[in-house]
């Protein structure tokens, strides 16, 4: 016997949401328990945040990032490092008519401190990278994410308690909000950029009028007159500065034969009356207090290290470097020879040695040693014979 309609509503599963509501006032039937999350701790949240209001909704996210454009199911944003963009997820099992909870496959983890054994450690849903069975969610239970830690409120009766209660200013964000309610920045009108009135005006800019123009300046440039053309009362002061005889005039040069001992040569560098006269002239702000006489320098302290390694290289106070003394290059202590550069190959080191071989021969010079080198072997084989 076939089953009729009434043995297949029998076995049908009971929603209270199908029920009538009746002839009289219309009353919306919510088929899940009240979840409210309280903050018990966090380093992320503000501090006048303590409660997450989920009453109206039978499923809820909790991640790092928000909440997709557009979308209807809540995300508590968690903004730190140790959640992931979609970190857990709580909903409401329709069969088993309780709260349950997911980890999304986070990385650190999703706990769960039941709340009728405190004294326990909270336990991981899953190991990382992996998502979790549904665990149950009870009344009084923690919920650990992060560094942030919720206390689940569940009530059937779908009334608060005093401690769940919500005035509506300490309520967690469950949508993307704006700041200070303002609409999302993007880009600005021209009103509030204070451009209306040039389109008042009517004036729009023509780009290629704007770029005609921009040749022309551009071109007019190179069609300006020189300064030769300009008349004499017109034309800029062009005065040579001389810099260099400045610089000397100031700052005089010392000796560089000898280190502390005057050279006995007159040829060495200093500033002559003529020079310095010269650097007067064309350097009308050089006055002569600027201009110090060449002092004798002075022999240098025992402490010098320049003197100390050139007494142990040999050198005695009052010789020179590098000439001869007294003009005697035969008892002069003073190089002869000037040291010879030799060049290395390109990218060698001190110290490599030498492989260069024999300049490279041209085609036809190898053609004629080979061939000198078989007339000498047939000849040696004739030799041989005979």
């Amino acid at each position: 016997m076939d089953p009729g309609p009434s043995s297949h509503y029998e076995t049908s599963e009971y929603d209270p949401a199908y029920e009538w509501p009746g002839d009289g006032e219309r009353t919306t039937v919510t088929a899940w328990s009240s979840l409210r999350l309280l903050v018990l701790q966090s380093s992320i949240l503000h501090k006048h945040l303590r409660v997450a209001v989920l009453d109206a909704y039978g499923e809820a996210q909790i991640g790092r990032d928000h909440a997709p454009v557009g979308s209807a199911v809540p995300r508590i944003r968690l903004k730190e490092m140790e959640v992931s963009k979609l970190h857990a997820t709580a909903y409401w099992d329709k069969k088993r008519r309780e709260w349950a909870v997911v980890d999304m496959g986070s990385k650190h983890g999703t706990f769960l401190q039941s709340g009728r054994q405190l004294d326990l450690e909270p336990v991981r849903l899953s190991p990382p990278r992996v998502a979790s069975i549904p665990r149950p969610l009870c009344h009084l239970d923690r919920l650990i994410i992060g560094s942030t830690t919720f206390l689940c409120h569940i009530h059937e009766d779908r009334k608060p308690c005093v401690e769940c209660m919500s005035d509506g200013q300490g309520d967690v964000p469950l949508f993307t909000v704006p700041k200070d309610n303002s609409p999302i920045a993007g880009k600005r009108t021209s009103e509030s950029a204070g451009l209306e009135q040039r389109q008042t005006m009517g004036e729009r800019r023509d780009p290629k009028r704007a770029l005609t123009t921009l040749k022309r300046a551009l071109l007019s440039r190179h069609h300006e007159p020189s300064d030769s053309s300009l008349p004499s009362s017109t034309r800029p002061n062009a005065t040579y500065v001389d810099r260099s005889a400045r610089r000397r005039a100031m700052y005089p040069g010392s000796q560089y034969d000898s280190p502390g001992v005057q050279s006995p040569r007159g040829d060495s560098p200093g500033i002559s009356k003529p020079s310095l006269e010269l650097a007067q002239l064309s350097v009308p702000h050089a006055t002569p207090s600027h201009a110090e006489a060449p002092q004798s320098p002075g022999p240098l302290s025992d402490n010098n290290i320049g003197r100390k390694l050139l007494l142990k290289q040999g050198w005695q106070p009052g010789q020179t470097l590098g000439s001869s003394t007294g003009g005697d290059s035969e008892n002069g202590s003073g190089l002869v020879v000037p040291l010879e550069v030799t060049p290395l190959p390109p990218r060698a080191g001190l110290g490599m040695p030498d492989k260069t071989g024999p300049p490279p021969q041209s085609f036809h010079q190898w053609r004629e040693d080979g061939k000198e080198r078989r007339w000498e072997s047939m000849k040696s084989t004739a030799s041989g014979a005979g």
